[in-house]
Order: C-alpha cells, then structure tokens, then sequence
C-alpha cells in the first residue's frame, strides 16, 4: 500500500516538446509549454478508433492558445503520434491551456471537442467579451473589494486577458455529463465532475488501467486556485471543493495513477486528499488571525494574512478570488460577515 504520509512518483521527468511517454496500455504523456510561471501543461493522448474502426486519437485537453502548442501539435502528428488521426478532443475544464486551442484543433485537424456544458457556455462567452467591457466588469469587482486604484488601474488596461490566451472557440461541442462513461479505445472511462476550481470540471476515470486524469483538481505538491470571479456571484467555491474532495475520495481506487495537469503523475490519492484538505484548513485560520471583530476589512486589506510573500499585479488578482472563497467560507460557517458600506465597499468582520 502507499504510504498515506507521502506520494509514490514511478516517473522521475517529463516528457521533451513533442515526444510522448505511455504511461498505460494506450495512454501517452505529452507535456506543452504555457508563457506563465507555471510554464507547462501536461496532456493526454489515447489510443482510439472512429466508427468505421480505423485508428484515432482521443486527446485530453488542448495546450495554451499560443503558436508555440500549435507548431509543437503538428510536430507530434507528423512524427511519434504518426499514424491515427486526431478524432476527439475532451476538454476537462474551460481555463486557456485546457481550452486554449479547441477552436484551433477543431478547424486544423477536424476534431469533435467534448466537454460539459457549464465549461463550454463560461469558455465560449468569455472569449467572445471584448475587451472594454471585460475590463470595466473587473474593475467594478475589485473596487467592491477594496482593490487600490493604482492597481485596478493596471489591470484595466490587460482587457480581456481570457481572450488573447483562447483561440476563437469551435462552432460547437459535444456535451459529457457527471456519471456518463465514455468508451476510448474499447475500455470504459467515467465522468466525474468535480467543483471549486471551475464550474463543471471533469475528471476521467478507467477502473480497468486504474488510471485518474484529474485536470487540475487533484495536482501533487501544488494547490489548484480557489477563487471567486468577478463573472459569477453566489457561489461556494470552498465548500464545492471540499464536497468534490469528498466525491473522488469516495470514487477512486486507493492505488490509481493519477494523470494530473501539471507536475508528475503520482499515487496515493488518499494522501493527496488529506493534504489538499489540511492546506485550506491553513489558509483558514492564517485568515482568521488577521481578521478583527471590531475593525471591518476589505478583502484586498486580508491579501496580506493569506499571502504574506510580494505578489505581482496578477498574482495580486488571483490572490484576491482565494481571499474572497475563504471568506465566503468562514460566512457559510457563521465565522464571520460581510457588509457593504456608503461607497458600495465590502468589508468583513469576525462574528
């Protein structure tokens, strides 16, 4: 059994640009680059057949939509991935390097782009936002939450950064469901959709390889973000992680090779659970330690107690969302308040 203190790796590296790596029978590791700090993506290629039985690839998630993935996408079907054609994309969730490229696969190669509907209807609307209204909608979001002027001000002026990531979205998709299993390759693949991160993220599941793609839900030795958007009031988005945690600790083999979006596949998926868990209890109470009962404080003023390091302007936003979904947290749980003052400012309280 793996030891539930620490994760097994059976790799010790990552796939080159346009090379593959089989990491099951008819699964294959791809890893593309994304111009962040987080600067790559891992993807999935499947071994798979159309209708009339000739040999296809089933992919998991697009890349970045940059040139860069496209030339490294036509490098690897002209060589290693030679021999089936794309057939079938599946886009685990709608953010730009899971996303990113479906229009473009879609229109260079011919595939069918599945995903959910929630991921689909949030990818597809806000590629198509242009860029004054995206940035006035934010804008009116961080000055709710305290945001300084100066910083607002910096980020107007990126527009829709959603849009310059995402190619222009396919004409269509092919709706997957939670529950639904979907055949590739002949084996029989589960739809698990999963919440938090994103609205209607699914998860991959193949009891027969014992094997979880698990987007970004499940990522070893880092944390997905947890945020609240400026495009989607009234969620939870804590609470539904907790609860999505809950649903894959339930459904997943102990022992399955987890396929995650970035790092290394690993197993141990009880750990993990544990210390995805026991991270966001942290977060928590560093919140609470710098929250006062008497003195009410923007969720900007919090940025500090829940990341003491210097952020850059975007690292400032991001931040920002994780600050707001843990506060709205501690709400649910009677911890604390919110009150909106003359100014049409949201200031939090301990209760």
């Amino acid at each position: 059994m793996t030891d539930r203190k620490s994760l097994d790796y059976p790799y010790d590296a990552a796939p080159g640009p346009a090379e593959m790596i089989q990491v099951a029978d008819g699964v294959h590791w791809l890893r593309m680059p994304i111009p962040l700090d987080l600067d790559h993506i891992n993807l999935w290629l499947m071994e798979d057949e159309d209708e009339a039985g000739a040999p296809t690839w089933t992919i998991v998630d697009s890349g970045f939509g940059h040139k860069e993935t496209q030339a490294l996408w036509r490098r690897l079907f002209d060589g290693p991935a030679a021999g089936r054609r794309p057939h079938r994309l599946i886009c685990t969730h709608y953010h730009p390097d899971h996303f990113g490229l479906a229009g473009w696969l879609a229109r260079e190669f011919g595939v069918t782009v599945e995903m959910t509907e929630g991921e689909w209807v949030v990818g597809a609307l806000l590629q198509r936002i242009d860029h004054e209204t995206a940035a006035a909608a934010q804008d009116s979001f961080f000055r709710r939450h305290g945001m300084e002027a100066g910083l607002r001000e910096r980020l107007a002026a990126f527009g829709n950064e959603y849009q310059r990531r995402v190619v222009t979205p396919p004409d269509r998709h092919r709706r997957i469901r939670d529950g639904q299993t979907l055949t590739i390759g002949g084996r029989r693949w589960e739809v698990l959709t999963v919440e938090g991160h994103a609205v209607e993220h699914a998860c991959l599941l193949c009891r027969e390889l014992d094997l979880l793609i698990c987007g970004d839900q499940l990522l070893p030795k880092i944390t997905p973000n947890i945020s609240v958007y400026w495009f989607k009031d009234g969620g939870r988005p804590l609470a539904e992680y907790y609860e999505s945690l809950d649903k894959l600790e339930a459904a997943v083999p102990g022992e399955a090779l987890v396929l995650p979006s970035h790092k290394l596949p690993y197993r141990g998926v009880q750990t993990r659970i544990d210390q995805l868990r026991a991270h966001h209890v942290e977060r928590l109470d560093a919140l609470l330690q710098g929250m006062s009962r008497t003195t009410p404080m923007t969720g900007f003023a919090l940025l500090p107690a829940m990341f003491p390091r210097k952020l850059d302007d975007m690292h400032m936003m991001f931040a920002l969302g994780e600050v707001l979904a843990h506060l709205e947290h501690l709400a649910d749980a009677g911890r604390a308040e919110a009150a909106l003052d003359a100014d049409g400012v949201q200031r939090w309280r301990l209760v």
